[in-house]
């Protein structure tokens, strides 16, 4: 009895711990208009879609969360971005100027992917993003010691089959939405679990 007693007393800390509070990595200006940029000009994206995507989550999270007063919607970069053949070429201070945003938070996509490739009948998600704050007018505001921006851990759903000619559209929602939850996450105070502090302690080790 004694010798099965190790892993069910950790399941039970585990199931029956309190939650613990995690402070935000960092803590933008408050009170702000939001520009939520998603940029894949260097590594474009397959599926254009993930970018507005990620953006709506990503505004809906920042405001429900008081992070910002307000955010920028997604149709007014496309209305801008289709206005100006130059858009390419503006700063992001510049953009956030033209929208009239106070503050930008800045998505830089690594990786985005449905299917390792397109001949494999299995169905793949990743995303991978770097993020950072920008004033319009002082500049970069964090990360000061990442030029590329602060790595969020990469959003993965395991391999899997799937016959649906809507599963890419579901599976990109479904990246968008757990990416937006992280990078929100990044600014604000939360809870997580007992389990998943733990698993955080041991991959920190």
């Amino acid at each position: 009895m004694l010798a099965g007693c190790g892993p069910f007393i950790g399941w039970a800390v585990n199931a029956f711990a309190p939650p613990q509070k995690v402070e935000p990595v960092y803590r933008p200006p408050a009170g702000k208009r939001v520009l939520v940029f998603v940029d894949d000009l260097l590594r474009p994206v397959a599926y254009e879609p993930i970018k507005a995507e990620l953006t709506e989550q990503l505004n809906r999270q920042l405001t429900e969360h008081d992070v910002a007063k307000t955010a920028v919607p997604y149709e007014d970069l496309l209305t801008l971005q289709a206005a100006m053949p130059e858009f390419n070429q503006l700063a992001v201070s510049e953009v956030a100027r033209h929208l009239d945003a106070e503050l930008v938070v800045y998505l830089d996509v690594d990786e985005f992917a449905l299917k390792d490739d397109e001949a494999n009948p299995l169905w793949q998600g990743r995303l991978t993003v770097s993020v950072r704050v920008v004033d319009p007018a002082a500049g970069r505001l964090w990360p000061d010691d990442r030029a590329g921006g602060y790595p969020v851990p990469t959003v993965e759903i395991p391999a899997h089959p799937h016959n649906s000619p809507n599963h890419g559209a579901e599976l990109s929602r479904t990246l968008a939405a757990q990416m937006a939850d992280r990078v929100a996450k990044l600014f604000y105070k939360h809870e997580i679990s007992a389990r998943e502090a733990a698993e955080r302690e041991a991959k920190q080790r």
